[in-house]
């Protein structure tokens, strides 16, 4: 089993991954009902369990396939392990009550801070061209990303050492590295780039002043490949889990698909879908 290619579908087929999701969500839920979490409350005539449409929802993610088009295609591709799936809105609304819940469960296979942390900015593009005027979600701000200006929203993560995102936080898409300084207060050993120079704790390259003078920060020449690692986490996060096609209409179902996307990358991170499997030990 190569380390690098740690997706369960390289692995996995379909159906057994699909069971193994369902499983360990379905254990997660019943574990956090005998420690007394309330869970949200189902939807008046709800068809589905919690279980089955947080399940379902992780795995067209892991699957890499558009949500919408995703659970369309599985009213009929999975109707024998989902014989009864509600309205595409109230599986919206679900994952809107839900965003909380996502969080948590990200954060329980995070296993919070390490030995060093590495933090860095994410843009997550909502509109371009012209229809960044027309973007009203609360908190959005026009901003300049890769492929130029966009407006929505900032993705502020925090990884360990191990890979996993235990902290983070949605800002606008105009925000500054400063404005992250209260989420990284107290965590030790902190890597970021240039841009965090100005934050209390962040270990940075060596950066120059407008005068032309060298600030030196005891940069070490390993810190630079940790600190790339996350560019590598969030290129996973675009390219097989959907970040940059994110489309919402309320800034909480906003939420709940970063949330959901951030759960499904540090699943992917733990293996312990594969454990489940029998594949790895």
């Amino acid at each position: 089993m190569e380390p690098r290619r740690e997706h369960p579908l390289y692995y996995l087929d379909a159906e057994t991954l699909l069971i193994a999701t369902y499983v360990w969500v379905d254990d997660e839920l019943k574990a956090l009902r005998a420690q007394g979490v309330r869970l949200p409350r189902p939807q008046r005539h709800q068809k589905a369990t919690l279980a089955e449409l947080l399940a379902l929802a992780i795995f067209i993610t892991l699957t890499g396939q558009d949500l919408a088009k995703g659970y369309m295609a599985a009213r009929t591709t999975l109707r024998p392990f989902f014989p009864s799936l509600p309205h595409l809105s109230r599986f919206y609304r679900v994952l809107k009550n839900a965003q909380a819940l996502l969080a948590h469960l990200a954060l329980r296979l995070a296993q919070g801070p390490g030995l060093l942390q590495v933090v860095d900015l994410k843009p997550i593009p909502l509109a371009h061209g012209h229809r960044i005027h027309n973007l009203s979600l609360p908190h959005s701000a026009v901003g300049v990303g890769p492929l130029g200006a966009f407006a929505g929203y900032v993705l502020l993560g925090v990884m360990n050492e191990r890979g996993f995102f235990f902290r983070w936080a949605i800002l606008p898409g105009n925000a500054r590295e400063t404005w992250g300084a209260e989420l990284l207060e107290g965590l030790p050993a902190l890597l970021g780039d240039r841009g965090f120079r100005w934050v209390p704790g962040v270990k940075t390259p060596p950066y120059r002043l407008r005068g032309g003078k060298s600030v030196e920060t005891g940069w070490k020449g390993w810190m630079g490949k940790v600190r790339n690692w996350i560019e590598t986490r969030f290129s996973v996060m675009v390219r097989s889990l959907g970040l940059h096609r994110i489309a919402s209409r309320s800034f909480e179902g906003f939420l709940a698909r970063v949330n959901l996307i951030l759960l499904v990358h540090n699943l992917i991170r733990s293996r312990l879908l594969l454990r489940m499997a029998g594949v790895e030990g």
